[in-house]
């Protein structure tokens, strides 16, 4: 029996930017692919947080790094790669696949940026998982000490309790954390693990300090900075939990991130009521 050439190429669903944003919401990371047909360079100026980069060409030859029983979110730039994507993907027994309608132009939200292997220098994938939570928990630090660092700098007092507010959040979710690693380990042990300057996210506190210092005073602009913070650490937690080559890891990595992305919903709900 041959195999008509055009049975290759079986056209996907369209979904909106709306239709996405709430498939993606009303489902954890585990539960769908996010997928960037671009090229590296696009990808590094902004991509959708978790998207896995595989550039249109590469994709005949790179399809065994998607799992073809879970649904696939396809996206390029306006639309054209990505239709062909979804095409190619829909003849090769993707269960599902569906088109991004306007690409990352029409996305109308917070996005990642940096090259793919971007906060992953301290990351090998190889780590066990008292090793993922201690690092994890050492880039929460971070970020909390660049929030208190940024409340010491406030020159009002209303923006000085939302840094405090931002700083707080991160405590709970260091408690979290602690609490998980102390179920194996003594009642007062402390991760040990520490990644001086570097933030949750993988960004660089004194680079961020530097560009916020003198330029956070406004209750939407600091809210905007926690978002961006927000998206690079769901972004980073999703590559984590890409590269690990352990599937505890992996499954600890991806509920970071749905942590994150639930953050990130509270922070778009209190931005939208500066507006």
């Amino acid at each position: 029996m041959t195999m008509n050439w055009k049975d290759l190429f079986k056209p996907g669903k369209n979904l909106s930017v709306t239709q996405a944003r709430e498939y993606m919401e009303a489902r954890g990371a585990e539960a769908y692919q996010l997928l960037d047909v671009r090229q590296p360079r696009e990808y590094e100026e902004g991509h959708l947080a978790g998207a896995i980069l595989i550039p249109l060409k590469e994709l005949p030859g790179r399809l065994g790094e998607l799992k073809k029983e879970k649904p696939v979110i396809v996206y390029c730039a306006v639309g054209g790669r990505s239709k062909a994507a979804a095409q190619l993907l829909g003849g090769q027994d993707f269960a599902e696949v569906y088109d991004l309608t306007g690409g990352i132009k029409a996305w109308q939200g917070e996005q990642a940026r940096g090259p793919e292997e971007a906060g992953l220098e301290v990351f090998t994938g190889q780590e066990d998982y008292e090793d993922g939570l201690s690092l994890a928990y050492a880039m929460e630090e971070g970020l909390r000490e660049f929030y208190r660092l940024m409340a010491g700098l406030a020159q009002d007092e209303e923006a000085r309790q939302l840094f405090t507010r931002l700083m707080g959040f991160e405590d709970l979710h260091k408690a979290r954390l602690l609490g998980e690693y102390r179920q194996t380990h003594e009642p007062e042990a402390v991760p040990n693990k520490t990644t001086p300057g570097l933030m949750e996210g993988g960004g660089r506190m004194e680079d961020f300090l530097a560009k916020a210092e003198t330029r956070l005073h406004r209750e939407q602009d600091i809210l905007k900075l926690a978002m961006t913070l927000e998206t690079q650490a769901l972004d980073l937690y999703s590559r984590m939990a890409q590269k690990s080559t352990r599937q505890e890891v992996r499954a600890f990595f991806l509920r970071l991130a749905d942590e994150e992305k639930a953050h990130l919903g509270f922070l778009a709900e209190e931005l939208n009521k500066t507006l």
